[in-house]
């Protein structure tokens, strides 16, 4: 079958027209929309730059002027009682916490704050109460033994030595009393002899007899001088010295049983220092660090706390602070009783006041190299409202010098030439550079002492109306000399050294 052209077309032509003109229109529409884009912003830079061309002067105005230093801190109590762990470690490294009062409670003096576990001092408690049981057994009886070392020494000096004395003499008083018998006897045997009456037998019996009561004599007599000379000396030596060894025994025992009661004592102590109450009133601080580097434990319960450890502070509430670090570039500015505005982060509509208590005479140590060195500073907050708390972040304003009701510029406004200074007034329809005379600034507006008056126009943008050359040229060198004539300009420098890092000095 034959077909023509024109039936071939018709699937496929007039699809094609369709998309091409769905195309144009969009973009057509693109275009119309970039265009409305660019007219709207060119407006608006317009619009822009009319307002910058309005807010590019200033007027001057008496106002106070201030001159500070702002640097962050943190809150503190300036009468803090901290809280120690006063418990020692028996074995282990540190007392574990059975019980903890909640961080942030009010608490009054003997509050509960701490319980430390007190087990293992229980136990050492009972033992020690055995020893000291038994030390005191060992000084009753060292006591007993001395009391009867006293009583021997008497017993002998009172009466077994006279009583043993005693018997010494009277065997001596028998002896001599015999001896002299024999010696008269002998001398009855003699006379008998001679006449015969009796033997040579019976006279040697009678001279032998005599000899033997002689020598039994010197026996009794040399007894009783030994007795008298040196027995009596040394079983009194031995009473004394038994009297020393029990007094010594006591001595020791006494010592011992000292010792074990001080150690006792201890112990009690220590179980006492388990339970902890408040000293004061305050508000319950966890002793947790800041910067935890080094791994200190967190105080909760089960955390082992060694002795002396820090545990809880009680921060007065009524006596607050902030802790500043002032940078080195500003600590010659700052001293004692200045006046300070604090903002707390928690709370920046809210306003404080306070001073400037002490400033740390020799910087903190230099925590890595290249660090700026900075020295503490202590500022008082007066008068703290009941919501502030140890630990919030604060900025502080520490205002160094102040003057009230005087004539402002901003610092952009004025224009440094050689050793004058100049200001772009308006007068009338035009700018006109007038010289100024400056005084203190504080890198954001400056104190003007003569030269324009308050109500005057002055450019924040001088060098968009003039250029340097258009300013009178500086006057010799002589010229710029005070009235004195020393060499030293009359006219105050503008500071554009930028603040150091961490501070904004304004």
């Amino acid at each position: 079958m034959h077909f023509s052209p024109k039936h071939n077309a018709l699937p496929t032509y007039p699809l094609v027209r369709n998309r091409a003109g769905r195309a144009i229109t969009v973009l057509l529409v693109t275009i119309t929309v970039v265009l409305l884009v660019v007219a709207l912003m060119f407006t608006l830079f317009q619009g822009s730059d009319s307002d910058d061309q309005i807010f590019l002067t200033q007027t001057v105005e008496r106002a106070d002027f201030e001159a500070f230093v702002t640097e962050p801190g943190d809150v503190e109590s300036s009468s803090n009682v901290e809280i120690r762990c006063r418990v020692r470690a028996r074995g282990s490294s540190g007392t574990p916490i059975l019980k903890i009062c909640e961080e942030g409670t009010i608490v009054e003096p003997d509050d509960f704050l701490v319980q430390f576990d007190d087990s293992v001092l229980q136990q050492d408690l009972l033992q020690q109460r055995i020893a000291v049981a038994n030390d005191r057994t060992q000084m009753i009886q060292a006591e007993n033994d001395l009391a009867n070392a006293k009583r021997k020494l008497r017993e002998y000096t009172e009466g077994l030595f006279s009583l043993e004395r005693e018997q010494f003499a009277t065997v001596l008083f028998v002896a001599e009393d015999t001896y002299k018998r024999a010696v008269t006897y002998l001398e009855h045997s003699r006379r008998l002899h001679e006449r015969g009456y009796i033997t040579d037998t019976q006279l040697d019996a009678d001279e032998f007899a005599v000899k033997k009561a002689k020598k039994d004599f010197d026996n009794a007599k040399r007894r009783l001088e030994v007795y008298d000379q040196f027995t009596k000396e040394k079983l009194q030596g031995e009473y004394e010295a038994e009297i020393k060894k029990q007094d010594a025994r006591v001595e020791a025992a006494t010592y011992t049983l000292e010792l074990s009661k001080q150690k006792l004592t201890e112990i009690e102590e220590q179980i006492e220092h388990c339970l902890i109450s408040a000293p004061a009133t305050g508000q319950v601080v966890y002793a947790n660090e800041r910067d935890r580097h080094d791994n200190k434990p967190v105080i909760e319960e089960g955390t082992l706390i060694r002795e002396n450890q820090v545990i809880i502070r009680l921060p007065d509430l009524r006596n607050m602070q902030v802790d500043v670090k002032i940078n080195e570039s500003h600590v010659n500015r700052i001293n004692p009783g200045q006046a300070a505005r604090i903002t707390l982060d928690a709370d920046p509509d809210l306003l404080l006041h306070g001073k400037v208590k002490e400033v740390a005479p020799y910087p903190f140590p230099i925590r890595w190299h290249g660090a700026p060195m900075e020295y503490g500073c202590i500022v008082t907050i007066t008068d703290p409202p009941t919501t502030i708390r140890p630990g919030l972040r604060a900025k502080v304003k520490i205002i160094f010098e102040s003057e009230p009701d005087v004539l402002l510029v901003p610092l952009a406004a004025v224009i440094e030439q050689g050793e004058q200074h100049f200001c772009l007034v308006r007068r009338d329809e035009s700018w006109q550079p007038v010289p100024v005379t400056i005084g203190s600034n504080n890198n954001n507006q400056v104190v003007v002492v003569d030269g324009i008056a308050e109500g005057d126009q002055v450019s924040i943008t001088p060098f968009r109306y003039i250029e340097r050359s258009d300013l009178p040229d500086p006057p010799p060198a002589e010229l710029a000399t005070d009235k004195n004539g020393d060499g030293r300009s009359d006219k105050s420098p503008i500071s554009t050294t930028s603040p150091a890092s961490g501070a904004t000095l304004r």
